[in-house]
């Protein structure tokens, strides 16, 4: 075969190549700009910040066979639980400021739940930070985190060193003493529950 016919037999082949391509493609070819995609009939909806008073009440009843055994003076942060405890106080105080916006307040209430347990992991016997996380839980609907906490409470005041302080606590609780008619707003929803009357009635024992 010359030259000559094996450059148009080429070329045949490439011209029926290329028609082949184009009917699988439909004419996909460029034929002008793009359009623009169309706008959205309705924009995206930015998910909302979490609102604490939502979270699931995940916390078991306390069990006191279960709780970790005591811990000796010597294993214990108490300065450190101390200021985390007072941090934990601040920011709860500073979240009822109603002029702050709501998504602020939950923040410093969550922060302060993060300061009172980091606080307990440093010395389980801190009074303070035990009460304040109780309220804490309360403020935001964990019930039962809530009673564990208070549970917790009952067996401090066992415990002739920290009695004193429980008692304190309980005044503010109870709006008994020195907060006499003047009961602790945090625990408003949970007086009536069944679980945390029971828990008060072992402070009388």
């Amino acid at each position: 075969m010359s030259h000559q016919r094996i450059r148009n037999h080429a070329f045949g082949i490439a011209v029926a190549v290329a028609v082949g391509a184009a009917a699988l493609l439909g004419g996909c070819g460029p034929k002008g700009p793009v359009p623009e995609a169309p706008t959205p009939r309705r924009p995206k909806e930015v998910p909302a910040k979490q609102d604490l008073a939502g979270i699931p009440d995940d916390c078991q009843p306390t069990d006191p066979k279960t709780l970790p055994p005591p811990v000796e003076y010597k294993e214990r942060s108490i300065i450190e639980a101390k200021n985390l405890a007072e941090e934990g106080f601040n920011m709860l105080h500073r979240a009822e400021d109603p002029k702050l916006p709501k998504a602020q307040q939950e923040q410093l209430v969550s922060d302060a739940v993060d300061q009172f347990i980091t606080a307990l992991l440093a010395d389980p016997y801190n009074v303070h930070a035990t009460y304040n996380l109780a309220a804490a839980y309360a403020r935001i609907g964990r019930n039962q985190c809530s009673v564990n906490m208070l549970e917790r409470l009952v067996g401090l005041h066992h415990r002739p060193s920290q009695r004193d302080e429980v008692e304190e606590k309980l005044d503010r609780l109870l709006g008994r003493g020195r907060f006499r008619n003047d009961l602790d707003p945090d625990f408003q929803e949970l007086r009536d529950e069944e679980p945390f009357r029971e828990v008060v009635k072992k402070f009388q024992k």
